[in-house]
């Protein structure tokens, strides 16, 4: 994604890079397509917003993308949703 500064991002636009952000990881972890897990990662990212909007966006929103992934914003999202969804112990296909 090319650098956008948050504040010129709508909440969807924002969850969408987050959804796109946790996908992409998970597809360089991962034998299987992270397809499967998209419902997920979708309802997962968009309970952190509703939970951490105000540190995850509102005390960043004049970052670009890539300041925002180099912040302490990124940094609860990466401990919140990324790495929980890039452990592969945590991940469980149901049978």
């Amino acid at each position: 994604m090319a650098a956008v500064k948050l504040n010129d991002m709508s909440f969807g636009e924002f969850q969408n890079f987050l959804v796109k952000t946790v996908m992409d990881k998970m597809d360089s972890s991962f034998d299987q397509s992270p397809l499967v897990y998209f419902p997920i990662v979708h309802d997962r990212v968009e309970s952190f917003l509703l939970v951490h909007w105000e540190e995850a966006w509102e005390n960043c929103s004049a970052m670009t993308t890539e300041e925002w992934e180099a912040s302490s914003c990124y940094e609860v999202f990466k401990q919140e949703v990324l790495d929980e969804f890039t452990s592969s112990k945590n991940i469980k296909v149901s049978p």
